[in-house]
C-alpha cells in the first residue's frame, strides 16, 4: 500500500532535448540579438577622446566610470531623486525613457540598442565641438532576470553578461527539480511597456533557434510543476499513514511474541 501511495506522488527526472535528435548544423550560426534599452535600466557610459583633460568632465565621479571595487552586473539601490541622471554607478533610464548627460542634456535611450545610443552620444559630442575624435562605450550595469517555480534556487539574478540564454539562467537557479515541466517553461517579457508571454519547450532542440532562447534584461522565467507533485496536505497524509502503518506493524509483532 505504501509503495502504491508513494508511486502516486513520485516523478522521475526527464532529460533535456528528448523529443528529437539535435541537428548541429542548424545551431552552428546562432546570432545573439542586441539588447534593447528599457525604462529602469542602469547604463554605464564612458566617454573618451584625443584630449583626456577635456574628456574628464564628462566622466565625473558618479557618472560614467565604474569604481575599481565594483563590477559590471552588480545592482545598486537608486533613489527616485536620481532618476534620469547619474547614480554613482551609471545613468538610470527614467520613466520617460531618457537619461541626462553632462553638457549634452537629455537623450532618449529607451528602444535603442547600445550601439545606437553610442552613435547618438558621439553625434551630440561632435556637435558641441569640444572634444577631438570623441567616442563612447555603453554597457548595462543591472542586467537581471527572475527565475521562479520548480527550480532548486529561485530568485532574482544579476548577470555580468548581456548574452545569457535560458539554459544558463536555469543553471543559475540550480536546475529544474524532478517535478518541473521542462516542456512548459513560461517566459514573461516586457518590451517598451508591453508584457508578453511565451512558451519554451526544453525537450525540443528547436529551442536553440527560438527568438526567446536568449534572454533580455528583466525577463521572468517560470517553470511550472508537474501535476503529480505532492501538496503539503498529501505529504501530511502520507506521514500519518506511515506512522499508522508503523504502529500497526509494531503491534502485530508484539501480539505474535506474547501470544
Amino acid at each position: 500500500m505504501m509503495a502504491a501511495l508513494s508511486s502516486c506522488f513520485g516523478s522521475k527526472p526527464v532529460a533535456y532535448f528528448t523529443d528529437s535528435i539535435i541537428d548541429t548544423s542548424a545551431v552552428q550560426h546562432m546570432e545573439v540579438p542586441d539588447q534593447v534599452i528599457q525604462k529602469g535600466d542602469l547604463l554605464t557610459i564612458m566617454i573618451f577622446s584625443d584630449n583626456p583633460e577635456a574628456t574628464a568632465i564628462y566622466n565625473q565621479a558618479g557618472g560614467a566610470a565604474i569604481p575599481a571595487s565594483s563590477s559590471v552586473g552588480v545592482s545598486k539601490s537608486v533613489s527616485p531623486a536620481q532618476a534620469g541622471g547619474s547614480t554613482g554607478t551609471g545613468y538610470l533610464v527614467d520613466n520617460n525613457g531618457k537619461i541626462r548627460l553632462h553638457a549634452i542634456g537629455e537623450v532618449k535611450a529607451e528602444g535603442l540598442t547600445k550601439d545606437q545610443l553610442t552613435d547618438v552620444v558621439i553625434g551630440r559630442l561632435k556637435d558641441l565641438g569640444v572634444l577631438t575624435n570623441p567616442y563612447a562605450v555603453v554597457r548595462f550595469s543591472n542586467f537581471k532576470i527572475t527565475i521562479l517555480g520548480e527550480v532548486r534556487s529561485p530568485g532574482v539574478f544579476t548577470l555580468p553578461s548581456e548574452k545569457a540564454n535560458i539554459l544558463e539562467a536555469i543553471g543559475l537557479a540550480g536546475d529544474i527539480t524532478d517535478y518541473g515541466l521542462k516542456g512548459k517553461v513560461l517566459l514573461i517579457r516586457e518590451d517598451q511597456g508591453k508584457r508578453s508571454y511565451h512558451r519554451i519547450n526544453l525537450l525540443d532542440p528547436a529551442v536553440f533557434a527560438s527568438p526567446y532562447f536568449y534572454l533580455r534584461q528583466n525577463d521572468v522565467v517560470l517553470v511550472e510543476p508537474d501535476q503529480r507533485k505532492p501538496t503539503a496536505l498529501d505529504l501530511q497524509t502520507l506521514q500519518y499513514i506511515t506512522v499508522a502503518a508503523t504502529l500497526a506493524s509494531t503491534a502485530a509483532i508484539l501480539i505474535t511474541l506474547f501470544r
